[in-house]
């Protein structure tokens, strides 16, 4: 199921490389996405720009700023189709105040210290983007080269196939945790809602930590167990983790390797 899910989003990101005047290559789709996974158990959101990167390095005709520019509305309809999930976990939930306590425990956000050492940076930044012209030309070519790519979604062409896609890959997330449940005899039989809510809870972990380390099965463990009482439930959380972790891990620096020689034997 993530294989397909994965597959599912690198044919559906064709879609919205097509209006900037090449032809996608599936494979050299699938194997930036996959990268950009791998690298994102490193320095969280950090694939996406890998991930732009690599396509446009090894797709001819493609420019990395416009490539990152469809990222960016890949991310955003993920945030939209995350909220529907969410908001169906709330519906199917008996409990939404345990619920939500659990969930929120992912963490409070960033430490003080990391806004002004963001702010710092900003008017570092800015203050050199007025004062250098050659700089200020550059920032706004890339800016420029970003907003063309992101307003390909306004240019599709398969707008009811990218549809079907983004639910089936949403689909395939959602069933990962479904199948796992089929794991051991303590979860067979999983309720909906229970399933729903790992999923959040997990989703919530990753974006918390680089691939949910330590948060993600914690998390997990801790909503099946006070929500719904299943027994075991840590070695469940356990086994979900690690499936996601090591898929990610293997196929990312499997990608990491085929791209290039991919590349060279088209070329």
């Amino acid at each position: 199921m993530m294989l397909l899910s994965h597959m599912s989003r690198a044919y559906r990101w064709k879609y919205m490389l097509e209006p900037l005047g090449h032809k996608p290559n599936f494979w050299k789709m699938y194997h930036s996405i996959m990268i950009g996974y791998v690298i994102n158990l490193t320095i969280p959101r950090s694939g996406e720009v890998a991930r732009a990167g690599y396509y446009a390095k090894y797709e001819e005709g493609a420019a990395s700023e416009k490539v990152f520019g469809t990222i960016i509305v890949e991310r955003i309809i993920d945030v939209v189709m995350l909220g529907i999930v969410f908001g169906i976990t709330v519906i199917l939930q008996k409990d939404i105040e345990a619920f939500n306590s659990i969930k929120d425990s992912a963490g409070g956000g960033l430490p003080a210290w990391a806004y002004y050492i963001v702010g710092g940076i900003f008017l570092v930044g800015a203050a050199v983007f007025f004062i250098s012209k050659k700089i200020k030309e550059k920032v706004l070519e890339l800016l420029t080269g970003i907003l063309e790519g992101v307003k390909t979604i306004l240019q599709l062409k398969q707008r009811v196939s990218y549809i079907g896609h983004t639910l089936f890959i949403w689909g395939c997330y959602v069933g990962m945790i479904w199948v796992c449940s089929f794991a051991l005899p303590e979860t067979v039989g999983l309720e909906i809602g229970a399933v729903f809510a790992a999923f959040v809870v997990g989703a919530a972990a990753i974006t918390a930590t680089p691939g949910g380390i330590g948060l993600y099965p914690l998390l997990v463990a801790a909503v099946l167990t006070d929500l719904y009482g299943i027994e075991n439930a840590g070695s469940f959380s356990m086994l979900a983790w690690s499936s996601l972790t090591l898929f990610t891990i293997v196929f990312g620096l499997l990608s990491l390797v085929i791209l290039p020689i991919l590349n060279k034997k088209q070329v």
